[in-house]
């Protein structure tokens, strides 16, 4: 039996071979037969499979080695530069309370605190007075000299013979130092007048260091050099006045004096 496809092809040559007007024609008489034509007939079975070609040949196959042993690790590379620093991540949740820690050793002593305000004056005490407390030492002197001294051709110790006070017999009058016999704090005043056209260049010594000095300068023809100084004291420390190489002072001018501030 005819294939439908041969019979189309069939029909197209015949359609082709005609000329226009029989074209038309037969496309009207195929549409009048198209509608009177019968039901289609039963579809044909398949015809046999063409046999297979020959395969062609590629090469030959090659049969796959077994695997290899493992290989040893390699070195280590260098790292890598650090990379740039990430945007901060989101605040995370709050986590479960901890166990309470152990106390901590005390931390160190702070700073004093401001003095406070006065408080109210308190109830007088109904009880007996005490004895009356020891009184501190009163130790005070002050001595002048009744002669002129110098020029003087080296440093030289001012000794003072004229003594206006000597209270607790402190100062020695026959080396005029001041040899401390309580520890305590003492204030020290020298005053000195030079002679005319000299100076009175000197210092005050405690044992065999220089403390203060003190200076008259000749250019007003009588210069007066004097100075002050708060000394701690122990006992048997010596404070005296030296004067400086061709230095002279007047006579009872020059004065030496010192008290007592308070003990140790």
């Amino acid at each position: 039996a005819m294939s439908l496809t041969a019979h189309i092809g069939i029909f197209l040559t015949v359609m082709l071979s005609y000329p226009t007007t029989l074209l038309v024609e037969s496309y009207y008489e195929d549409q009048c037969i198209k509608c009177c034509r019968g039901l289609r007939g039963q579809e044909g079975s398949s015809g046999l499979p063409s046999p297979n070609g020959e395969r062609e040949h590629f090469g030959h196959t090659t049969v796959k080695g077994e695997k290899g042993d493992k290989g040893e690790m390699g070195l280590r590379g260098l790292p890598g530069e650090k990379g740039d620093i990430g945007p901060a991540g989101p605040k995370g949740s709050r986590g479960k309370k901890g166990t309470k820690g152990e106390c901590g050793l005390p931390g160190p002593a702070g700073d004093k605190g401001d003095m406070g305000l006065k408080g109210p004056i308190g109830k007088q005490s109904q009880g007996a007075r005490g004895p009356k407390g020891d009184q501190p030492s009163r130790i005070a002197f002050t001595v002048t000299r009744s002669e002129p001294l110098g020029p003087v051709p080296q440093k030289t110790p001012v000794t003072f013979d004229k003594i206006h006070l000597n209270l607790g017999d402190s100062f020695d009058v026959y080396s005029s130092h001041f040899i401390c016999k309580v520890n305590g704090t003492y204030l020290f005043t020298v005053h000195m007048l030079s002679m005319e056209n000299h100076t009175a260049y000197g210092w005050i010594m405690l044992n065999n260091d220089h403390q203060m000095a003190f200076h008259g300068d000749a250019q007003a023809r009588h210069g007066t050099g004097s100075n002050t100084i708060i000394l701690r004291l122990s006992r048997d420390d010596h404070v005296w006045v030296q004067l400086n190489e061709n230095s002279a002072v007047l006579n009872h001018f020059s004065s030496f004096s010192g008290h007592i501030l308070f003990e140790d």
